[in-house]
């Protein structure tokens, strides 16, 4: 089994999440990677088949909870190569119990090339969620595009799982 057909078609959400990103003036010049891409599930029983499907493509970095559901980190055995990004993993969040979501592959996560002052300021005006900018292992700024979500971080995130891991952090808040 092939991962577009665990997540659908990345290359063609790809196209279309970098048009909207660049669309809205961003220079993607300033980010190091494109770490991962997020596939959201809408129900816990489909987090746990997409776990299932995704085991034989890639490895489990970790599993944690994040604001009170769990998320899964995979490294994909073969990258994703996207124009000149290469993607290394994917993030499987369960639902929020308390949103409805639709399931689908989401958003995406870019590394910053500066601090997240710099690029705050750089762009400053545009309507950022600055809700887990102070979130401890990896700060995070998110901006919801037209059709889907980017976050924007300091570190990668099999990184960050890998720090949550040693510095044993098992239940992780906004």
């Amino acid at each position: 089994m092939q991962l577009a057909e665990v997540i659908g078609d990345y290359n063609l959400f790809l196209d279309n999440i970098l048009a909207e990103i660049e669309g809205e003036g961003f220079d993607m010049n300033d980010f190091v990677q494109l770490d991962h891409i997020c596939y959201r599930t809408s129900s816990l029983e489909n987090y746990r088949e997409k776990q299932q499907a995704i085991e034989p493509l890639a490895q489990l970095v970790g599993e944690v909870n994040i604001n009170g559901r769990p998320i899964s980190t995979y490294r994909l055995h073969e990258p994703i190569r996207y124009q000149n990004w290469r993607i290394d993993a994917l993030e499987l969040p369960a639902p929020n119990p308390s949103k409805e979501v639709k399931e689908g592959l989401e958003h995406i996560e870019l590394v910053l090339y500066d601090t997240i002052e710099t690029f705050l300021k750089k762009y400053d005006g545009k309507p950022f969620n600055l809700r887990s900018v102070n979130r401890g292992v990896n700060p995070e700024i998110g901006l919801q595009l037209p059709s889907y979500g980017v976050k924007f971080h300091l570190l990668n995130l099999p990184t960050v799982v890998y720090l949550e891991q040693k510095l044993k952090l098992e239940d992780i808040h906004d």
